[in-house]
């Protein structure tokens, strides 16, 4: 299918109001992502284009970037479409569905964007559909995308419950606005998410919290559903945070809760290979680690290597599958930061 000078490969996904596609920029010779967007109402065009000109508005390393837009002939009908830059390595989502990022290179990536929502912010912009799915990653990080639900302070009415529902602030259900706040909120909840590695299972985890509806509009969610043993204490502490259900005890910017972030000291970065296995490096001295939850006979190990040498002092055996994963779990999250 071709639009104008845009020839369609692939649908990507779907994005806030409209469908995003693979197409060649057959007059560049180059690949684009371009959102389609259906107008009913020709007086519509003009709001439409606004997300392009948010975009435009905030440029920033971290922000994904819109070339241009325009209004195209699509099987007979108009339709908005934003050019946008495409990146190859896909989303945050689908980096965490596949495990193959760790918690370390979660913070990383949540850095990156608090910076480019503090930027956003700094324009008088409220991003408000904050999740894994809008983040895409690039050579340097992570971008920003999506700003399909995004508002101009001043401009028009302040903010809206619109948005991912569960990545919602808490006085968003009350007050029907969105603030810088629930910005912050919902890059908690993120974060959240990438590190319990919750993307397939997100919606089942709500729905086996009873009356998951009272705790989400009370901001109670998240230490219903519980942190994994293998989140290290301070970064669970950054998420609450973030999180809290009064927002005057949040992080008062996205820069702030960036620089908190900043503050940890990475030591062996963890990578999850199933429920009993890690593998890791410390990037400061080049160590490889291993850490293996072995089923015997008669009890379960836990072993722990560095360069492939047992480090006896850390491997133990225990007699229940359950106080083994613990142990494994504890000690990934106790060796993970300084």
């Amino acid at each position: 299918m071709q639009i104008g000078k845009y020839l369609i490969q692939e649908h990507l996904g779907n994005g806030a109001f409209g469908d995003v596609f693979l197409a060649n920029d057959i007059a560049l010779g180059t690949i684009k992502a371009i959102k389609i967007i259906g107008v009913k109402n020709p007086n519509e065009f003009m709001d439409k284009l606004e997300e392009a000109q948010i975009l435009h508005k905030c440029k920033h390393k971290h922000i994904v970037k819109v070339n241009e837009a325009g209004i195209y002939e699509v099987s007979g009908e108009q339709k908005v479409i934003i050019d946008m830059e495409y990146l190859l390595k896909g989303s945050f989502e689908r980096a965490i569905k596949d495990y193959s990022i760790s918690i370390q290179d979660s913070i990383y990536y949540t850095i990156n964007c608090l910076l480019a929502l503090e930027h956003a912010h700094t324009q008088g912009i409220l991003h408000r559909d904050i999740k894994p799915a809008n983040i895409l990653l690039c050579d340097y990080g992570a971008k920003l995308s999506d700003f399909g639900l995004a508002t101009v302070l001043g401009e028009r009415e302040f903010g809206s419950p619109q948005g991912y529902t569960t990545h919602l602030a808490p006085e968003v259900f009350t007050t029907h606005e969105t603030t810088e706040q629930t910005d912050i909120y919902a890059m908690g909840i993120t974060l959240f998410r990438a590190c319990n590695y919750m993307i397939d299972n997100w919606m089942l985890e709500i729905q086996n919290v009873p009356n998951a509806n009272d705790k989400l509009m009370k901001g109670k969610l998240l230490d219903a559903i519980g942190y994994q043993d293998f989140i290290p204490p301070k970064v669970k502490k950054i998420i609450k945070k973030a999180c809290s259900a009064n927002p005057n005890t949040r992080y008062k910017s996205a820069f702030e809760m960036g620089q908190a972030l900043e503050r940890l000291r990475p030591q062996i970065n963890w990578y999850i290979i199933n429920q009993n296995s890690w593998q890791g490096e410390c990037r400061q001295t080049g160590n490889f680690f291993t850490a293996i939850l072995i089923d015997k006979a008669s009890n379960f190990q836990v072993e722990i290597k560095q360069n492939n040498r047992r480090i006896s002092s850390d491997c133990k055996v225990f007699s229940s599958f359950i106080e083994a994963e613990k142990y494994l779990n504890s000690y990934v999250a106790d060796t993970m930061f300084v």
